[in-house]
């Protein structure tokens, strides 16, 4: 007799697990087939990376995001292990990630060498293999601890989906901080336009959104496991807890966004009128010399049509001109008279140049400026860039690679800035009220940590500065603005975007994009100029959401979830072997 257990519970517990048991189909079925075992597994799997894959712009179809990984749960449900499982989820991961990255291979078409186009496929291929690790070993942990609930009580299939959907949360804070860090295209950027369901992440980052997805995944394929299992049983042994209990995450998260709508109706205060210049200049033009000065006139002509439209203040992208703004004389005296000339105040991305070359100290940043008619250059008191793109800005191990530094577009590596530095604009001498901006440089948006230190800084809103035209006109400048909406719910700060050849426009504070620069076509790939009234919320001034108050710390209550979860999900039944 087991200790501490009735005979009834011995009962229930043995049939239970004798159903489940019956249900899951025997990996020696699949010997008998025309394709080998890998097939099988691999034609389920790939339904998931087409699905991960289809969440995310430019697909569009963010409602796969609740469902994407139900082929990968119900097959660790009802099929015992077959051989090449873990293969079949590595190349899943790898083709939906190489997939989403395939605009990667565009980055290397400004290199003077016939292997450009090579290495811009290396690059993807390295890159989706790197982040499909992830997957993958998401995935292979999904198996195995579902075939260990499948027909147990409620407690372990409960820790088993809280564990899964914490250890998923945990392995997307992996991917951004390990190595250099890549937290691109994290599940909750797949809402990136589903502003209701977005306002969550205003408690938790986009880690609580991701969260959420994921634990409605597992909720729907514990409760589609038990209806096969009960089917011939009354209906009330149908019912499954979990799968209501991730109902009650995934619709307290709308109306907690029903609720944030209301404080997004509130009064706003009016802030400039931002002119938004788009030189659309390729990587290799813009530092071919014989083509230096026909793009300093691009750029200036755009900035005049600007002050034309009545832009109040004109934004420029990353570093549009050839020269450092800091560090040449001339580059200085050009960008001056502009300014000068336009009678309006601008806020740009440029590069910085410090030290001298004779003295063997010489620093470059990226970096953004300000500058006005009455004070010129704010020379002295700028934001350096603090995340530098490996390969892009600087050389990882370049004494061993010296060819690599070819792909760094300034002679020598890049400098590292040292914090966020939030920059005045606006005041008694501008038409517009004074706020304080944090910039933020390239692909820093993807960070979450570095939109936090703006706002801990005294920011009122983002500036992210960036050339998207290194990716091509596909689907890299849409994911990359999707993490902006992520930053701009996290912080309850607005952010502005300003890119080469776009996007650009502007995030309000709950996620909706206010004003997106397009041309005729509706296409955001153009050179010209546009103009907008911009805005911030009176109800967010000097706030700080519960996220940045101590909500960034929610990966870390997942990796407790993943402890105590698995250890109740996995821990054998008393008396059983």
């Amino acid at each position: 007799m087991e200790e501490g257990r009735t005979p009834r519970a011995r009962g229930r517990l043995a049939a239970d697990q004798e159903v489940a048991a019956a249900a899951a189909v025997p990996a020696r079925l699949f010997a008998g087939l025309p394709f080998p075992a890998f097939i099988w597994p691999f034609l389920a799997f790939v339904v998931a990376g087409f699905l991960h894959t289809a969440a995310f712009p430019p697909f569009e179809l963010p409602e796969a995001a609740y469902v994407f990984a139900l082929p990968v749960l119900l097959w660790g449900l009802f099929v015992e292990k077959v051989r090449g499982e873990g293969r079949a989820l590595f190349l899943a991961g790898f083709l939906s990630w190489a997939t989403l990255l395939s605009w990667l291979r565009n980055v290397t078409d400004h290199l003077q060498t016939p292997l450009a186009g090579a290495l811009g496929w290396f690059a993807v291929i390295a890159l989706a293999a790197a982040v499909a690790v992830f997957f993958w070993f998401w995935g292979i942990t999904a198996l195995w601890m579902l075939r260990r609930v499948r027909g147990r009580p409620f407690l372990p299939r409960l820790g088993a989906m809280l564990a899964l959907a914490g250890l998923w949360v945990v392995l997307e804070g992996l991917r951004g901080s390990l190595l250099t860090g890549f937290p691109w295209l994290p599940l909750a950027a797949s809402q990136w336009q589903r502003a209701l369901l977005l306002q969550v992440v205003s408690l938790g980052g986009a880690a609580g959104l991701s969260f959420v997805l994921i634990a409605f995944n597992l909720g729907l394929a514990l409760y589609l496991h038990r209806l096969w299992l009960m089917r011939r049983d009354p209906w009330w042994k149908r019912l499954c807890p979990e799968f209501y209990l991730a109902l009650a995450l995934l619709f307290g998260s709308i109306a907690y966004g029903l609720s944030a709508a209301g404080l997004g109706t509130r009064e706003r205060s009016e802030g400039p009128r931002l002119g938004f210049v788009q030189p659309a200049v390729g990587a290799a033009e813009k530092w071919t010399s014989a083509l230096m000065e026909e793009n300093l006139s691009t750029l200036a002509d755009l900035s005049q049509y600007a002050v034309y439209l009545d832009a109040e203040l004109i934004l420029w992208p990353e570093s549009p001109t050839p020269l450092p703004v800091k560090g040449n004389a001339s580059m200085r005296r050009w960008t001056e008279d502009l300014v000068r000339a336009t009678g309006r105040p601008l806020l740009m991305g440029n590069l910085a140049a410090e030290g001298s070359r004779e003295g063997g100290d010489l620093r470059w940043y990226n970096a953004v400026f300000f500058a006005t008619p009455e004070g010129g250059l704010l020379a002295d008191r700028y934001y350096a860039k603090q995340h530098l793109v490996p390969f892009g800005e600087y050389v990882p191990l370049a004494r061993w690679l010296p060819f690599l530094s070819r792909v760094v577009p300034a002679t020598g590596d890049f400098a590292t800035g040292e914090g966020a530095v939030p920059i005045a604009v606006g005041g008694p001498e501008e038409s517009f009220p004074r706020s304080r901006v944090g910039p933020l440089i390239c692909y820093e948006d993807i960070f979450p940590e570095l939109a936090r230190a703006n706002v801990k800084a005294g920011a009122d809103w983002h500036f992210v500065v960036t050339n998207n035209a290194w990716f091509g006109e596909e689907g890299g400048a849409y994911q990359h603005a999707a993490h902006s909406i992520l930053r701009a719910v996290e912080t309850r700060r607005p952010v502005v975007r300003c890119g080469n050849a776009g996007w650009s426009g502007w995030i309000d504070e709950y996620g909706q994009i206010r004003h997106i620069v397009v041309d005729g076509d509706g296409s955001i790939y153009f050179q010209g100029v546009d103009v907008a009234e911009f805005s911030l919320s009176k109800f967010w001034r000097g706030k700080e959401s519960l996220y940045l108050k101590g909500g960034y710390r929610f990966p870390w209550i997942c990796l407790g979830l993943v402890l105590a979860g698995g250890a109740l999900a996995i821990r054998n039944p008393r008396g059983l072997p």
